[in-house]
């Protein structure tokens, strides 16, 4: 393997496992898609997450946004061919919650809403069931509402574009749930615009209402032609799309070359249908892979038509899809980088928050109409004309403009002098004739300098005086300095200087560190962050980071830095209690918390927490380990205070089954870790009934206890 391989595999496998990391106990690691597709062949995918909520969802779109890696959407898998080697990426499966259908009741209008786990012939059928006509076709499509979207599926004269509406779609690497309508998605012969990273959480159908008994009768007959006319077992359907119209149909082209019965490996092109690929129980997917290559080549160099297949094969070779007519799929985990440079469906989501994001476009409001641009006119007459929003600016002409008379400025003055002698004496306005009595001096003082209109008034005390008028707030007061921006750019220079010395002043450098609630957590990991921090200042210590850094540690749940001066900073480490472990492939010991999460890998036992007997997988600290062991280590958590001391060890039994060795050799079958809480209740009465050195086994997998005495 060259470097660059290795180096590449290297960042693939640590963002894989940062990612694993990410989402926690909603992850499944190394599962076989076989049982995922119709083929059922094909390796493991690397991480698995099956999405009970959107709340799941939106799980997976954050950790994305800090690792991204290849993604696959699986519904039910009917047009999947995995590969051997399985898939290096993230595989998104949705639960229960997209299986939802809600139906219409009549006379209202007839439009179905389907989850985009929805099995296609279950929709038929139930259409069907309820009056609705218009999905009858779906009955011979063995794939899931989300597929058909995916790969507008379609058969017997009829697609899903015929009655798609609109669809849900959760964006992945966006967090965004949108309603977008049909003709946005790209729709076209079984394909569309929908990426790997597009989920489709629901689809809404405008179908009609019918005849029951007479949709039946088409569904049955749908039904009798595909077994007629097309084989069961293994298989993904039609393999080749039908070339372009007038082109006549890939079945035929390839049963024309009298390759029915062709074999590779364990795949054979079927004996009824040569546009089908079976694959023996157990087989190869590479095998199929290299018969629909084969089969391609054929077809194309003895009659010119080049096939495209409808089948995504996946974690194969581009070299190798393209040999066999397909692209990879599961492959992109970028969204495009500019919205309006990607498709129609890509900018109703909106540019990522990386994206360039650009001023909309200025809206220009229409011109005014003609009554209301008179009407204002007449009323703004005097003040300036009206312009429109359509009328074109332009250079005013100087002959129109009025301006004044021009005069002589000695002329004036004589004018102006002629005038006020015209006029005789000016009027004088005294302001403080005006002024209320509080306002005036003599108010104040109790000396009348002159005469005033209050002379003959009452008392002063009669007038009422309020102290807060003319009182000015005490900032106000104070004398305001006019201070050159010169010297104020002085002082903010002689501020920053002076807080750029504290900073670097050795007085504040951090000297000591102080850590507590440290048992497990590794030491070499807390010494690196201490020296990081050690000599910076209490103030630009980069107290986040040294937290975030601590916290990668499995063993660390939570940590706390604070800085107290002058030079003192404490971590407070609050550790995840370990509860059990068991033994994996490689013959080392695995430390579990509560979560199932893999704390550290040891060559020795650690005896002091309860073992879990069974060999486990092989897993790296940080990642949680698959759901039977996980129900293992609480239950070694939750065991009884009186039970606690018999017990030898929690052993595992197959990918569902729990149990319980005491140290007397009993053996307590717990089966599916369902109810554990109940079941442990009543192994808690026999024992106290009953005496344990009699008893070889109890067992409470069916809830009802079943003992086998010795």
């Amino acid at each position: 393997m060259d470097a660059d391989d290795t180096d590449s595999y290297a960042r693939e496998t640590r963002a894989l496992d940062r990612l694993g990391i990410l989402l926690g106990a909603r992850v499944q690691r190394d599962v076989k898609l076989a049982a995922y597709t119709t083929y059922k062949v094909g390796g493991p995918a690397s991480l698995l997450v099956k999405a009970r909520s959107i709340d799941d969802l939106h799980a997976v779109s954050n950790a994305l946004r800090e690792k991204r890696v290849p993604l696959l959407v699986i519904g039910r898998g009917s047009n999947l061919l995995v590969a051997d080697e399985g898939f290096a990426g993230l595989v998104v499966v949705l639960g229960e919650f997209a299986e939802q259908i809600i139906w219409p009741e009549q006379p209202a209008v007839p439009r179905v809403v389907a989850g985009g786990a929805v099995a296609l012939p279950v929709l038929a059928r139930q259409s069907a069931a309820r009056g609705l006509t218009g999905f009858e076709w779906g009955v011979g499509v063995p794939g899931s509402v989300g597929g058909g979207v995916r790969m507008n599926a379609g058969g017997h004269g009829s697609d899903m574009a015929a009655s798609l509406e609109s669809i849900k779609i959760f964006h992945l690497l966006k967090g965004i749930v949108a309603n977008v309508a049909a003709k946005d998605v790209g729709l076209r012969f079984r394909g569309s615009d929908l990426e790997p990273y597009h989920v489709v959480i629901s689809a809404s159908f405008a179908l009609s209402w019918g005849d029951q008994q007479a949709s039946e009768a088409e569904m049955a007959e749908i039904v009798r032609w595909r077994r007629e006319r097309q084989p069961g077992g293994h298989n993904a359907g039609s393999v080749f799309v039908n070339p372009a119209p007038d082109g006549g149909s890939a079945g035929a082209l390839i049963d024309g070359l009298g390759l029915r019965g062709l074999r590779i490996g364990t795949a054979e092109v079927s004996d009824k249908h040569a546009n089908f690929i079976q694959v023996d129980p157990g087989g190869s997917a590479d095998d199929v892979a290299e018969l629909m290559a084969l089969v391609r080549a054929r077809v194309l160099s003895e009659t010119g038509v080049d096939l495209h297949s409808e089948v995504r094969l996946v974690g194969f070779d581009p070299e190798v899809a393209s040999n066999a007519g397909a692209q990879v799929g599961g492959t992109s985990n970028n969204a495009p980088n500019d919205s309006s440079g990607g498709t129609r469906l890509d900018a109703l989501f909106g540019p990522l928050v990386s994206d360039d994001n650009t001023l909309s476009a200025v809206v220009i409001s229409p011109p005014l109409p003609d009554e209301a641009v008179v009407e204002l006119s007449e009323l703004f007459a005097d003040t300036g004309a009206i312009t429109r929003p359509d009328d074109t600016p332009s250079v005013a002409d100087s002959s129109q403009t009025p301006v004044g008379e021009v005069v002589d400025i000695s002329t004036a003055i004589q004018a102006r002098e002629v005038q006020q002698a015209a006029a005789g004496e000016p009027v004088v306005i005294d302001d403080a004739q005006h002024l209320l009595p509080h306002e005036r001096s003599e108010a104040s003082t109790g000396v009348s300098g002159a005469v005033s209109t209050f002379a003959n008034t009452a008392a002063l005390g009669d007038v009422i005086v309020d102290d807060r008028i003319g009182r000015r707030t005490w900032w106000k007061r104070v004398p305001r300095l006019r201070v050159s921006p010169l010297v104020g750019f002085g002082v903010l220079i002689a501020v920053f200087s002076l807080t750029l010395v504290i900073l670097a002043s050795p007085l504040f450098a951090v000297r000591r560190i102080d850590v507590t609630g440290v048992t497990y957590s590794d030491p070499a990991l807390l010494g690196n962050v201490s020296d990081s921090l050690r000599g910076a200042s209490v103030f630009t210590a980069d107290l986040e980071g040294a937290q975030r850094r601590l916290e990668g540690d499995p063993w660390v749940r939570q940590a706390r830095l604070n800085w107290y001066l002058p030079n003192r900073v404490v971590i407070e480490i609050e550790e995840r209690r370990a509860v059990a472990w068991f033994v994996g492939v490689d013959n080392r010991a695995r430390v579990l918390d509560i979560d199932g999460r893999v704390l550290e890998v040891l060559d020795g036992q650690p005896t002091q927490f309860m073992k879990i007997e069974g060999v486990g997988p092989n897993l790296p600290p940080g990642t949680v380990t698959t759901l039977v062991y996980q129900a293992a280590a609480q239950l070694a958590n939750s065991l009884p205070a009186d039970l606690l001391p018999q017990v030898r060890h929690v052993f595992v039994d197959g990918p569902e089954a729990l149990g319980i060795t005491l140290k007397k050799g009993t053996i307590i079958t717990l089966g599916a870790p369902v109810d554990v809480r109940n079941k442990l209740t009543q192994v808690m009465v026999l024992l106290t009934q009953q005496d344990v050195s009699f008893i070889a086994a109890i067992d409470v997998s069916s809830g009802q206890p079943v003992i086998a005495n010795e």
